[in-house]
């Protein structure tokens, strides 16, 4: 991935539609408490940011120690794992908006796999973000005295849609149904929450959950009872990765970089696994998982 500055962006004041705009790859995420400052998703965190130019965006934050779920099924796995599941990922999705000089004024996050931030607002007291010679850094503030930094690296433009892709755009998930050997299930509800992002650079970003989760007790994701982060890993999943179009622009493959469901880790899906279908603001996406299990989602384009 280069480090290269993109392409106007630049230190110092600038007149822009939005300085943010684009693809970040995570390079440190450090937490200060209290006085003490820790790695708030291990020595070696992984995560991708992306901003599309029609004010859009997602998020995701992962450890990269994850072991796979031993039963090889999410939603089997032992209380230790979703601790481990639960706290070492995070995503969220959501509009943003810019001030004067294209900075980042605000967001307002739609939902999150931390249930307490869905639909909430970060104003500039929340996030300060700052860009400067291809690194974005992030600032979220957690409490009083409890700060998060991330610095992020330019990864690739997020631009609109082309002839030449047809998947590259903010997509919004409408519903979701899961085939299976017991029966159908709705994985995510009856109205089920998210956001697939398709950059026109080759990343893609898909945060989907269960709307109206009940907000953690203890208010901190790093706390969480067994029962909430069972939860989270039943009702929330995180994806991110590149994937390929073919020379009509429709989707061929993705590779999995990192997932909240880390058996997905590296793994490389084709057409033959994984269809992305495009016709007109739709897509439908199926996934066979190959142990019988078809999962059909539908999404709408967000403009």
């Amino acid at each position: 991935m280069s480090s290269e500055k993109p392409p106007g962006k630049k230190t110092g004041q600038q007149i822009t539609a939005s300085q943010v705009a684009g693809v970040w790859r995570l390079r440190s995420a450090r937490r200060t408490a209290y006085g003490s400052t820790s790695d708030w998703f291990g020595a070696h965190s992984d995560g991708l940011l992306i901003f599309t130019d029609d004010l859009h965006f997602t998020e995701a934050v992962t450890r990269t120690d994850l072991p796979p779920v031993v039963s090889g099924d999410r939603l089997s796995a032992t209380p230790q794992e979703n601790r481990a599941l639960a706290q070492g990922t995070l995503g969220c999705y959501g509009t943003y908006t810019t001030g004067e000089d294209g900075s980042l004024a605000s967001q307002h996050v739609l939902g999150s796999t931390f249930p307490d931030w869905n639909n909430t607002e970060r104003s500039a007291d929340d996030v300060h973000v700052t860009v400067s010679d291809g690194r974005l850094s992030q600032v979220l503030r957690l409490g009083d005295d409890d700060t998060v930094k991330l610095t992020w690296e330019y990864a690739g433009t997020a631009g609109a849609p082309t002839t030449a892709n047809q998947v590259a755009a903010a997509w919004r998930l409408d519903s979701a149904r899961a085939d299976t050997p017991g029966g159908t299930v709705q994985p995510f509800g009856h109205e089920p929450g998210g956001y697939l992002i398709f950059a026109d650079s080759g990343y893609f970003t898909d945060v989907l959950h269960r709307p109206g989760l009940p907000a953690l007790a203890s208010g901190d994701r790093l706390e969480g009872t067994d029962e909430e982060n069972k939860r989270t890993v039943r009702d929330t999943l995180v994806v991110f990765g590149t994937y390929m179009v073919d020379d009509a622009g429709a989707f061929k493959d993705e590779q999995v970089l990192r997932s909240s469901f880390p058996n997905w880790n590296g793994m490389r899906r084709d057409t033959s696994s994984l269809t992305e279908t495009v016709h007109g603001d739709t897509m439908t996406e199926h996934l066979d998982d190959g142990n019988g299990v078809v999962i059909s989602l539908t999404f709408s384009r967000q403009k």
